[in-house]
């Protein structure tokens, strides 16, 4: 998929999920939001036209670390667990055990500096977290592809794969997916406030809403 749809469906994707807890803690769903914006676009850091490469603020300084940092010590680490690691596109970048291991890494990194620099601050998880779902979702839409992904790599060689093309102007799913994504997370958005709904039954349906809707994609991008 092109950078713009991976960053729209996980928006989306966010905002459902965030949307129970927008009332209590709207500074949170924003970071977690932020954090996925970026986390989206992450896996594509094995790609020298990544969209994270042309966009602006903090972006950017993801964009300068993933390839000359994170993907090394990622590599690195893949090393030490004695497990293969590899570079190219839709490689291990593009695997659950890849990004679970560049968010660790990451995380580390920027938490660490933070605190030297004692600009830490608790509602900053909230951005890593959505940096881990940001690259979680970017591999389940990549699924959705053509070209598909190895998401369980190096553990397992299969590959999953959709009808989707990647990179085509024509292909109108995507953006269908994100749209009702957004509508969805708008709806629970609007349902706590006129029906004075609590946390609890809010998130229930968020995630109701959120798996349904996903099991609803996959099925459409296998057509």
């Amino acid at each position: 998929m092109r950078g713009s749809d991976h960053i729209a469906i996980s928006t989306g994707s966010g905002l459902l999920l965030a949307a129970p807890f927008l009332q209590i803690s709207p500074v949170a769903c924003i970071v977690f939001l932020s954090g996925t914006v970026i986390g989206s676009l992450l896996p594509d850091a094995d790609a020298t036209d990544s969209k994270l490469n042309y966009m602006d603020g903090i972006a950017q300084v993801f964009s300068l670390i993933m390839r000359p940092l994170i993907m090394p010590l990622t590599r690195l680490l893949f090393f030490l667990l004695r497990q293969p690691f590899d570079p190219g596109h839709r490689g291990s970048m593009h695997t659950i055990p890849g990004v679970l291991v560049y968010s660790l890494i990451l995380s580390s990194i920027f938490a660490a500096i933070l605190l030297l620099i004692r600009y830490w601050h608790g509602i900053l998880v909230f951005f890593f977290f959505g940096l881990l779902f940001g690259g979680l979702l970017h591999i389940l839409e990549d699924s959705c592809t053509k070209s598909g992904v190895k998401p369980f790599y190096p553990f397992s060689t299969r590959k999953y794969t959709g009808t989707i093309s990647t990179g085509s102007r024509r292909e109108e799913r995507p953006g269908y997916y994100a749209t009702a994504l957004f509508i969805a997370g708008g709806g629970v958005i609007v349902t706590g406030y006129t029906h004075d709904l609590q946390v609890l039954p809010m998130a229930a349906l968020s995630l109701a809403l959120f798996f349904s809707f996903w099991m609803l994609i996959i099925w459409i991008s296998r057509w």
